[in-house]
């Protein structure tokens, strides 16, 4: 039997488009997943939490990319006993937030599957995909992945789109 995990980051907070959630957007997909595949869960939390205002995370943020940091994050999860693993994110400025490289780079993802999903607010999946599969190259990364408006994860309809995904995979 295949071990599924779903890993993911989300930030709640003041989000753009949405306001101030207490549940971030990818985490409810990932919340979503879990339920329907049954899967085991880690969430990668900074060591030290986003800002909490809006502008003043982007501008955190920006500084990790353009940095290129590796933000720690805590705790950890052994992955050698998961076949299949989703990846969660939300598209930060065109890319994964740095703390999920850090995650990815502290684990060999030889012969795992990686399922990717992400929200954003209009940028789609940002290439976020094809760089994933040409960085991790001992990983297969199973079909397209799925990408969702962040807004729209809050909605009845957005999580039927989720399903459907998850059926068709």
């Amino acid at each position: 039997m295949s071990k599924i995990l779903v890993t993911y980051f989300s930030r709640g907070d003041e989000e753009y488009g949405v306001g101030e959630v207490e549940t971030g957007n990818t985490e409810l997909l990932a919340k979503a997943i879990i339920a329907k595949t049954g899967a085991d869960e880690f969430k990668i939390e900074p060591e030290v939490a986003y800002p909490v205002k809006y502008m003043e995370c982007v501008d955190q943020a920006t500084k990790e990319k353009e940095q290129n940091l590796r933000p720690a994050y805590k705790g950890d999860i052994d992955i050698t006993k998961y076949n299949t693993i989703y990846l969660g994110y939300p598209i930060w400025w065109g890319d994964l937030p740095m703390v999920v490289y850090t995650f990815l780079e502290n684990h060999d993802l030889k012969g795992k599957t990686i399922i990717p999903f992400n929200t954003h607010e209009g940028s789609g999946n940002s290439g976020t995909y094809a760089s994933l599969q040409k960085k991790f190259p001992d990983a297969t990364f199973k079909g397209d992945g799925f990408n969702m408006a962040g807004h729209e994860a809050r909605t009845e309809q957005g999580l039927q789109k989720l399903d459907a995904w998850l059926e068709e995979n």
